[in-house]
């Protein structure tokens, strides 16, 4: 299992965070996201920013996380990509004295679709756990499952991989995830389902949609709620989130609640 599920960090502080919005989309009408006015630049925790995002062009280049007390920065994610595109390499340092935290790097097929993931994550100079990923695809082009690997090192001192969770995703007629189910393998390897999330969608665009991590269920839209039922423990969690839009339809703020009550606003501002 991933130590750190990273996208692009900030990313996916929006997009999991962003299961976001106001309406339920009832009559399944997806809005494209094409980010014809700017892109997102800054992400603010209750007036006070936590993330900025850096670009080359139309590409994300870089990520600024920063510590809400000191506005100093924690930490940064540098981005590389190939001709195409697609992001190939994506890295992540610290802000104090920029020491490699985690790499991750990225496989496409001849179709364009993300085949293999390898996460690698660093204290110091020492490679402390590394793990990969693989992706399947229904006949949409769709993630339909991912499966994680651990990589470990024989008493041969060659690597050795184990399955040690995968997710399936189901989606729905308008491109949205509308469920995901998690099984981790037990001792005996063989499958347990873990927790099933269900989400629920507006019809507005998901602004960060387009610089979404390969591999990663975030859909075009945004998420008003999201029901998390943990199986194993019989437990059931709800979370909802409402936005507010500026004159395109994008979200300029978001307000989340979680399971136990507690809310979060966070402010987006684009570039122009």
């Amino acid at each position: 299992m991933n130590l750190k599920n990273r996208l692009m960090h900030a990313m996916l502080a929006f997009s999991v965070v962003a299961f976001s919005s106001c309406e339920k989309n009832d009559d399944l009408e997806v809005a494209q996201p094409e980010l014809t006015q700017g892109s997102i630049s800054h992400i603010m925790a209750d007036s006070v920013e936590v993330t900025s995002f850096n670009y080359q062009g139309n590409l994300l280049s870089q990520s600024n996380h920063y510590n809400k007390e000191t506005g100093e920065v924690e930490t940064y994610d540098l981005f590389e990509y190939n001709s195409n595109g697609q992001l190939t390499k994506a890295s992540s340092y610290s802000g104090s004295n920029n020491a490699l935290l985690s790499e991750q790097d990225y496989t496409y097929n001849e179709s364009g679709l993300l085949t293999k993931s390898n996460s690698s994550y660093y204290n110091g100079s020492s490679l402390v756990y590394s793990s990969y990923a693989t992706y399947a695809y229904n006949a949409d082009n769709k993630l339909e499952q991912k499966s994680v690997y651990e990589v470990e090192e024989s008493k041969e001192g060659e690597e050795e991989s184990k399955l040690k969770s995968y997710t399936t995703f189901e989606t729905l007629p308008n491109g949205n995830y509308g469920t995901e189910q998690q099984f981790v393998m037990d001792a005996n390897n063989e499958a347990k389902l873990f927790s099933t999330t269900t989400y629920t969608y507006d019809s507005n665009i998901n602004p960060l949609y387009s610089y979404s991590e390969p591999g990663t269920a975030i859909s075009p839209n945004n998420v008003v709620a999201s029901t998390v039922e943990v199986h194993g423990i019989n437990k059931t969690y709800n979370y909802t989130f409402s936005y507010m839009y500026d004159e395109r339809g994008y979200p300029v703020s978001q307000t989340t609640t979680a399971a136990d009550g507690k809310s979060e606003t966070y402010t987006y501002l684009y570039s122009n």
